[in-house]
């Protein structure tokens, strides 16, 4: 029987791991309000993009005063959206790229075409310039 080695420490797969306990909120603040009140309050978390009312409290009353309140999770669900649509968007712009060479090299293309697609280019620059710059302001007023 000394010869026996010990059972490892089970551990199961899957799940959340466990927080540990300067993370668990086991403290309660309680607070009264009017039907009205409440109705506000639950608008205006709705409108940020929470579903929990304790959660948007939460952030709202622990945040810098000028701080925006702000439910990332909707960002990221538009950015996870987009992400695919600009991919294909840059593919047929490098194929479009690809074939304009292509017919400048054999002399079957117009110079009137090419300045067209290269407005349409910078346009597209400008629209993913503003797109990026949009996204980093957002994300600073997040910390």
């Amino acid at each position: 029987m000394e010869n026996q080695q010990q059972a490892p420490e089970w551990k199961p797969k899957g799940g959340r791991p466990p927080m540990k306990p300067a993370e668990k909120r086991l403290k309660t603040a309680s607070m009264r309000l009017t039907e009205d009140e409440r109705t506000a309050l639950e608008q205006r978390a709705a409108a940020a993009g929470y579903k929990d009312l304790s959660e948007y409290m939460r952030v709202r009353l622990l945040s810098e005063d000028t701080a925006p309140v702000h439910n990332p999770k909707q960002l990221f669900r538009a950015l996870d959206k987009t992400g695919g649509d600009l991919k294909r968007i840059g593919t047929n712009i490098n194929q479009i790229t690809r074939y304009v060479h292509y017919l400048e090299k054999n002399n079957m293309v117009e110079g009137r075409v090419l300045a067209q697609y290269n407005q349409h280019f910078r346009e597209f620059l400008q629209v993913e310039k503003e797109y990026v710059k949009a996204i980093r302001a957002y994300l600073r007023t997040v910390r």
